[in-house]
């Protein structure tokens, strides 16, 4: 369980946009659902139930749009109103965890709750740190997260309550291996004193290495770290050239060429995340993906808007979008192959142009002093996707079209109908 996450800040895009994704890996029958939870106002004093702990609960919290393991609480990755993303994955340090603590995951949500800007939410993150420390939801125990907005992006590479802060350049990729050294620009309070006294660094007035003093030398770093090396090369050789596209195109070459270096065989690609944290100025759409390259379909999700049920848990008389991305893999190796990346790939530019219309849209709906309808717009086209996908889907596994519930004619046209 873990991911390679990517960023790259304006400096280093094709648009002068911060742009942020990355792959999840886990199990193969590891479920995963779209969850979005609005913003709301809390009463002075209201705790927070987290795992078996209680914390103080923040009076406004942001609408975040999220990736959520089934029967967990937190998010793996997800994105806030504020354009703050944040995502996480695991590594093994020297220190024992804390098991009444929060998760990696918990640390996601919590603080894409409570951010409005990157800088912001590593204070979150490090205080919850510094308060509560960490458990792990599964192995390994220790997180990495890396946190952008449009601005400035942050890697937090932690080990139980202590951490180390490195503010990225044009570009950054993170992997299940911690790889801040003496570069850091911030250390977590007792730390350079806890090392000095378990005999880990010289008290030499020497600026502590953060991976010298507390990482373990596992077979899962040393495979991490080809992958990091590799992505890295990636996107340097693409600098001042990286969008969205190439981005899709080296997430999935990146998990095919370095599938050798996961975990274990059995790793599996779960979900594919991108998302350009632009202005305020357009609504922000977080690209979705589920399954491996071959039969992974990017949906464009608005938070603004009312999510399907197939992005959901799903249930076994109706599947969810990952259960059926599932279900195609098979395809993959039979007669049905190429008619199959002829569908997704015909499907694809579909979501494509109506992301691109809708944001035009959007935008001329603002200035037009109607922001209200842009939810409207977002429920619309998500809910059309996933329509054309299911329809797809049953033709090519060759079962029967479901009926369509019979809908009242609306009094206009919707956009994307």
């Amino acid at each position: 369980m873990g991911s390679d996450m990517i960023v790259a800040l304006k400096e280093a895009s094709a648009n002068g946009t911060t742009l942020f994704g990355l792959n999840h890996h886990a199990e193969p029958d590891a479920r995963h659902s779209v969850q979005v939870n609005p913003g709301q106002m809390h009463d002075p004093g209201e705790m927070l139930h987290v795992g078996l702990i209680e914390i103080p609960q923040v009076r406004q919290t942001n609408s975040v749009l999220g990736l959520q393991r089934v029967g967990q609480w937190g998010f793996t990755h997800g994105i806030n109103e504020h354009r703050v993303a944040i995502g996480v994955t695991g590594w093994h340090s020297r220190l024992a965890s804390n098991g009444t603590s929060l998760t990696g995951d918990d640390l996601v949500r919590l603080a894409l709750e409570r951010s409005h800007k990157a800088h912001h939410a590593v204070e979150v993150l490090t205080d919850l740190l510094e308060r509560y420390g960490q458990t792990p939801a599964t192995a390994p125990r220790d997180s990495i997260l890396l946190i952008a907005d449009s601005d400035e992006a942050f890697v937090l590479e932690t080990a139980g309550r202590y951490w180390a802060l490195l503010e990225c350049g044009h570009t950054r990729v993170v992997t299940d291996a911690a790889m801040i050294r003496q570069d850091w620009r911030r250390l977590a309070p007792g730390l350079a004193t806890y090392v000095i006294e378990q005999g880990w660094w010289n008290d030499d007035g020497s600026k502590i290495d953060f991976v010298r003093c507390l990482a373990e030398k596992t077979p899962i770093t040393s495979v991490a770290s080809k992958r990091w090396g590799h992505a890295s090369l990636a996107l340097a050789q693409q600098q001042g050239a990286i969008d969205l596209y190439f981005l899709r195109r080296m997430l999935g070459d990146h998990f095919v060429q370095n599938r050798d270096f996961l975990p274990n065989a059995k790793t599996a690609l779960a979900s594919s995340f991108l998302v350009d944290l632009h202005a305020e100025d357009q609504p922000p759409i977080a690209w979705v993906a589920f399954g491996a390259p071959k039969v992974e379909l990017y949906f464009p999700v608005c938070m603004q808007g009312q999510l399907p049920a197939g992005f959901g848990e799903g249930i076994p008389a109706s599947p969810s979008i990952q259960e059926r991305i599932n279900n195609l893999q098979r395809l993959t190796l039979g007669n049905e192959r190429a008619h199959l990346a002829t569908t997704i790939e015909r499907l694809q530019a579909r979501f494509d142009q109506d992301a691109e219309e809708f944001l035009h849209k959007a935008q001329d709906y603002s200035n037009h002093g109607k922001p209200y309808l842009v939810g409207q717009f977002a429920t619309e086209m998500m809910h059309l996707h996933v329509e054309l996908f299911d329809k797809d889907y049953r033709r090519l596994l060759g079962m029967e079209e479901a009926p369509r519930p019979t809908v009242p004619e609306a009094e206009e046209v919707m956009y994307f109908a």
